[in-house]
């Protein structure tokens, strides 16, 4: 049991250990991967919208003629108009910084970083992200060059005039390269990472849970398994509890028998003994203790170890004894029903004494009925309580129906309970039945009639026959 304890503590530690770590990485790569988002793919998606104007821009430029970088500023403002609004200022640039157009709100002076056009060439980026007015932005340098002015047409060549052909253009003249510094919004371009970001943001959350979670587990981990093993113990404790009932076949061969407890809980209140005494009586025990549980199968061990150790005769002597046991150790609310009988085979006496508990019922073989209540109170309350014993002749055949509480207040949706006359029913109309099978009809019956989910109380049922006595056997 302490191996298996260990090996529970071990599992559960591990399970604990690998959950944490699944939570911390989980949440290590889901930051990690926001500020990826915000700190490279943002800028990057911004630097591509930032050529995508440039590109928008050239077109235009072209469209239009201008070839006068000075006269680039109403077309730049067109261009930021078009652009969805994604852009916020543009700027023409030479490389000695020095503005030539602009257009839109542009924020601080422009200056083109130190060998610029050389960093262009090596394609290497050179936004950055800018505070505006209206919130972060990020501000690229782009190269831009303008239209070339379209060159005059030859002269044509004169009749009569000497033959004049242009001389071929010695290289090409290129236009100069100017710097496009060019602002756009990064709110504009986060809408691609939209999903992403909430999915991250989720990611987050989901480790701080889990984390969370593994901490209250962590917490209740050693009421859990403390749980777990007492759940263990009583499932043990059931089972000795079944495996201490007494079997049909080793008491007696002057009766049969036959008998079934179901328990409320794990462990049940509800107990009883067949068993055979020294003197060749044989003693019939069924009880009740108050409550259910753990607390009342440890009364029910006291209650049987008393039982067993008593003398058959005069056994109401030992329910007064027991009674003033009870009274003396156990709490003012646990008590005890009890019936307990002895039958002698020479006689075929049944002396009984009935404490408090639901009077059984003798089913004549010949017919007729009755009900066994002499006794006195219940066990465990008055301490100065008497019990008497009463006696019956019993003939071959006769049955013997004892029952807990459990059996006849049973009770349906209606709160109608099974009664007492349910039961004699049932046992009249199938008295030379097996004791095992009117065992068994009376319980299924029970069951049937009983509302639907756990039963409230125990349910304890015992059914003897009576064969034939050394009595009758001498007779």
């Amino acid at each position: 049991m302490r191996a298996l304890r260990r090996y529970s503590h071990f599992g559960l530690g591990l399970s604990l250990a690998i959950g944490v770590t699944l939570a911390i990485l989980l949440f290590v790569e889901c930051v990690r991967t926001y500020y990826y988002v915000d700190t490279v793919l943002v800028p990057q998606e911004a630097e591509r919208e930032a050529e995508r104007q440039a590109g928008a821009l050239m077109s235009s430029v072209r469209v239009a003629g201008v070839t006068d970088p000075h006269a680039l500023g109403p077309v730049m403002e067109r261009a930021i108009e078009a652009g969805s609004r994604s852009a916020i200022w543009m700027r023409l640039l030479d490389q000695d910084s020095a503005v030539l157009a602009e257009a839109g709100a542009p924020v601080g002076q422009a200056k083109v970083p130190p060998k610029w056009w050389e960093r262009v060439e090596k394609h290497e980026s050179l936004g950055r992200v800018l505070d505006t007015p209206g919130g972060k932005a990020y501000g690229a340098l782009l190269p831009f060059r303008m239209p070339r002015p379209s060159r005059p047409a030859p002269p044509k060549a004169q009749a009569g005039s000497p033959d004049v052909r242009e001389r071929p253009p010695q290289g090409i003249r290129r236009s100069p390269v100017y710097v496009l510094d060019l602002a756009i919004r990064i709110d504009a371009v986060t809408g691609a990472f939209s999903g992403l970001r909430q999915n991250l943001v989720f990611g987050v959350f989901a480790s701080l849970a889990l984390l969370a979670s593994m901490a209250v587990i962590g917490l209740r981990a050693p009421n859990y398994l403390r749980g777990k093993y007492l759940e263990r113990e009583l499932q043990l404790a059931r089972r000795v509890q079944n495996d201490l009932q007494p079997k049909a076949v080793s008491v007696s061969p002057h009766i049969d028998f036959a008998a079934t407890a179901a328990a409320a809980d794990h462990v049940g209140g509800d107990f009883y003994d067949i068993f055979e005494t020294d003197s060749g009586r044989i003693a019939i025990v069924l009880g009740d203790v108050s409550g259910k549980g753990v607390s009342a199968a440890l009364l029910v061990s006291v209650v049987q170890g008393a039982i067993r150790s008593s003398s058959a005769v005069q056994h109401e002597t030992a329910c007064e004894r027991m009674n003033r046991m009870l009274c003396e150790r156990t709490a003012a609310e646990r008590f005890v029903t009890l019936f307990w009988g002895v039958f002698d085979p020479l006689t075929a006496t049944l002396r009984y004494v009935n404490a408090g508990h639901a009077a059984p019922l003798l089913l004549r073989a010949e017919g007729g009925s009755e009900r066994l209540g002499e006794g006195g109170p219940v066990l465990g309350l008055l301490p100065a309580a008497k019990y008497s014993a009463g006696a019956v002749q019993v003939e071959t055949g006769d049955l013997l129906i004892v029952y807990s509480d459990g059996i006849n207040e049973a009770a349906n949706e209606k709160q109608q309970e099974f009664g007492e006359e349910r039961v004699t029913e049932i046992v009249s109309a199938s008295s030379r039945r097996l004791p095992r099978e009117i065992c068994d009809e009376i319980m299924t019956q029970v069951s049937s009639f009983a509302r639907a989910g756990t039963s409230p109380d125990d349910r304890t049922l015992m059914v003897v026959r009576f064969l034939r006595s050394r009595a009758a056997m001498t007779a």
